[in-house]
C-alpha cells in the first residue's frame, strides 16, 4: 500500500498549458485546463430558470452556457479581458470577445482541447474498451 505523501501538494505533477494552432491566427492560443473547483463554480452559473410543468419555474443546467464558461475561462493567450482586444472587434466583456472572436468550429476546437487537457467528459466506459485492447 502505498503512501499519502505521493498525493502532498508539492509531490503532484501540475497539469501543463497547451497551445493550439487555429488557422486564422498567426498566433497559437493558449489554453489551461480547468480545476474540479473552478468547474464547480462555472456550473453554479450555468442554471437558468425555466417555465416547466404547471407553469412553476424550474431551475435547467444550460450546456451551451457551460461550455462557453469553461473555453473562456481556459484561455491563458490572448488575454481575453483585453479592453484593446474587445474594441477592436466592438464587443465588452471576454464571453461576448469570444463568440465574435472565434468561428464556431474554432469554439469547438477550443472546447475539445479544454475538456482534454481538463480531464472533463473522460467516460469510463472508453477507459474500459481500451484495456480490453
Amino acid at each position: 500500500m502505498g503512501s499519502f505523501a505521493a498525493f502532498m501538494k508539492g509531490n503532484v505533477r501540475q497539469a501543463e498549458n497547451v497551445k493550439l494552432k487555429l488557422e486564422r491566427f498567426d498566433e497559437l492560443i493558449e489554453l489551461r485546463p480547468i480545476g474540479s473547483k473552478e468547474d464547480d463554480e462555472i456550473k453554479s452559473n450555468c442554471f437558468v430558470n425555466k417555465l416547466g410543468r404547471k407553469g412553476k419555474q424550474e431551475r435547467v443546467f444550460d450546456p451551451i452556457k457551460y461550455n462557453r464558461g469553461i473555453s473562456v475561462a481556459s484561455i491563458v493567450s490572448p488575454d481575453l479581458n483585453n479592453e484593446e482586444l474587445q474594441n477592436s472587434y466592438g464587443v465588452r466583456g471576454a464571453d461576448n470577445l469570444f463568440a465574435e472572436m472565434f468561428l464556431a468550429g474554432e469554439a469547438n476546437q477550443i472546447l475539445e482541447e479544454v475538456m482534454e487537457i481538463s480531464g472533463i467528459g473522460d467516460d469510463i466506459n472508453d477507459d474500459v474498451e481500451e484495456a480490453k485492447n
